[in-house]
């Protein structure tokens, strides 16, 4: 589904646009001069879905360069182990807690232990392990085609070792599970969830000129994105408890 000039949804699950499998997280397509750069991997029982989501909108899975995991839990890097496998161009990029995380399959840092546990998951559901190729560090700009950069951005709160992605030519942030239209957030029990750095995270986030906002989960906005950053961080500041997508 093409969003704009340069971004495309190939992926989306229960709680956004269900083109690929429920339970997968938004995964996004940026244009990125002659070829692209995938953003998320979905949990992998949708990875055949976004492969023919790509073709549908006329790109061609070999242009696929690079796959960017935000953070590791399952909806966001399950499909990168399937992905790297079919598409053996594709570089996986992650944080160093993340390539840990991932590279090791570990079920328990990830919650997915107790996310099975409580039904949000299936009782087959397994990850599967997948290498990461590039470690990105906190702050690195990625000079990507197309006269394009995307700055890494350390997004803790939701999850320990997530980052989100400013892309400031297209005024684009990849907020992934930071924060959601409406300014909602994805408010937790597991052990790797902090309200305290999810509220400076926010702060952080709110200093950057959104225009277009790209949650992991509900839908896209490409216009007006930054209102749902700042509403969540004026709820932070008056000290009011976060709304919640979960």
């Amino acid at each position: 589904m093409k969003l704009t000039e340069h971004v495309y949804a190939v992926g989306g699950g229960a709680l956004g646009p269900l083109v690929s499998d429920a339970l997968d997280c938004n995964v996004y397509v940026l244009k990125t001069g002659d070829d692209y750069t995938l953003i998320d991997a979905g949990a992998g029982r949708g990875t055949k879905a976004i492969l023919s989501n790509l073709l549908a909108d006329g790109i061609e899975p070999e242009r696929i360069r690079r796959l960017i995991l935000t953070h590791a839990h399952a909806d966001h890097s399950g499909g990168a182990f399937g992905l790297r496998t079919r598409l053996k161009q594709l570089s996986v990029a992650a944080s160093a807690a993340t390539a840990d995380i991932v590279g090791r399959g570990d079920e328990e840092r990830m919650s997915l232990i107790e996310a099975r546990a409580a039904g949000v998951y299936p009782p087959d559901y397994r990850f599967e392990a997948c290498p990461v190729d590039r470690i990105l560090s906190p702050g690195e700009v990625l000079e990507l085609g197309g006269g394009l950069t995307l700055r890494v951005l350390p997004a803790p709160g939701h999850s320990a070792d997530m980052i989100a992605l400013y892309c400031p030519e297209l005024r684009a942030l990849f907020a992934t599970d930071a924060v959601f239209p409406g300014g909602k957030l994805a408010v937790q029990t597991t052990p790797d969830y902090s309200l305290e750095k999810y509220r400076d995270t926010i702060a952080r986030l709110a200093m950057l000129d959104v225009e277009q906002l790209y949650a992991g989960h509900d839908r896209p906005l490409t216009a007006g994105g930054g209102a749902s950053v700042a509403a969540a961080n004026a709820r932070f500041e008056a000290g009011l408890p976060p709304l919640s997508i979960v």
